[in-house]
């Protein structure tokens, strides 16, 4: 291979790199956590590392993205589909942020992330959201959403997540840090009951062909798993301060409601799996989309571990001493797909679809 053709398929990368490629570090982020919770240290923290790696790695190439592609960055930004993935940035800093509190105890710099990944989430949240609400003509429903909005959930409970733990850690004011949290906690719920309508709607009355149902469906599930993370997130706080405690009843019986909802959509998402490749034969190849369907495997594990902590119940441990099996085997096919993917990209040039 000559190093121009590299140098140009390295550029087609770049070029096309997906709006939601911090979903692979969302999925791995998570996925670690996961295995502390269990009391996989080692296994732990890999991921990590490798999580480390993965996001220094796609900061670079999407600021690479934005020097030299500025328009097309503009246009995914401003895309129905497309735009709500670069909320995938904010759920990513975040979960990296949480692995550096909880596993290597270094909360200064998961301030620094917080902080981070709450500037990304303003800008990204109203401005993805501006031009969808503002932009004409707009695509019908069946064409213009996907599981990608629910990341606007995704990312919003991170900020819980990762403030929640940190809070203190670093010295921020209790009564304030909580208070903003929870109304968080709540936005994100809220934020989720308004696509998870529409999404619901296009599942129902519009005809979906095999092509359209993609991983990105997954976050149905994994936004209200990441919502029971926070929720039991902010359970374990209970009686740091008066101002969370008045909420504490609320916030119980939501994280049951949102946990049980993210159980419901486990087996539907399964099944929809089975259609879409089984039975419409559609092919299983490696997309950016995957890490999609990664990320609520592992938070569906963490958050069943962390809410039955949360709540003193252990017999609830029994499903995510059984379900991270089926997190891990998600992300080491993913993770080896992208590798096969990428390799075969930079090798012989772009493939029928884009990475």
């Amino acid at each position: 291979m000559k190093i121009s053709d590299f140098g140009k398929n390295f550029d087609f990368l770049n070029e096309n790199l997906a709006s939601a490629n911090f979903a692979m570090v969302m999925s791995t982020g998570i996925v670690s956590i996961a295995l502390h919770l269990l009391g996989c240290e080692w296994g732990a923290w890999i991921l990590f590392l490798v999580n480390i790696v993965m996001f220094v790695a796609l900061w670079i190439f999407y600021i690479i993205k934005l020097l030299r592609w500025p328009k097309k960055m503009l246009a995914d930004f401003s895309d129905h589909l497309a735009g709500p993935g670069f909320l995938t940035i904010v759920a990513g800093t975040n979960i990296l942020g949480s692995q550096f509190a909880v596993l290597a105890g270094c909360h200064e710099l998961a301030e620094a992330l917080f902080w981070l990944g709450t500037s990304c989430w303003i800008f990204i949240l109203w401005g993805t959201f501006y031009f969808i609400f503002t932009r004409n003509p707009k695509p019908p429903v069946a064409r213009g959403i996907n599981g990608a909005w629910l990341v606007a959930t995704v990312s919003t409970q991170s900020i819980v997540i990762l403030g929640s733990t940190i809070a203190a850690k670093v010295g921020w004011n209790l009564e304030v840090a909580f208070y903003i949290l929870t109304a968080l906690f709540v936005l994100g719920l809220m934020l989720y009951i308004l696509v998870i309508t529409a999404i619901f709607y296009r599942y129902c009355f519009a005809e979906m062909l095999p092509e359209e149902m993609n991983p990105t469906y997954w976050i149905d599930a994994g936004a209200v798993a990441i919502s029971t993370l926070a929720g039991a997130t902010l359970i374990l706080h209970y009686g740091e301060t008066p101002m969370l405690d008045q909420f504490m009843p609320y916030i119980k019986g939501t994280t049951l409601l949102t946990w049980a909802t993210a159980t419901f959509w486990i087996p539907m998402l399964f099944l929809f799996g089975i259609w879409r490749h089984i039975l419409k034969g559609y092919p299983f190849t490696y997309q950016a989309a995957f890490w999609g369907m990664v990320f609520p495997m592992g938070m569906y594990t963490a958050c069943t571990a962390t809410f039955a902590h949360a709540l003193k119940f252990p017999a609830l441990m029994v499903v995510p001493h059984w379900f991270i099996w089926v997190a891990l085997i998600g992300w080491t096919a993913t993770f080896v797909g992208m590798l096969g993917s990428l390799w075969h990209i930079l090798r012989y040039g772009p493939p029928d679809h884009l990475f």
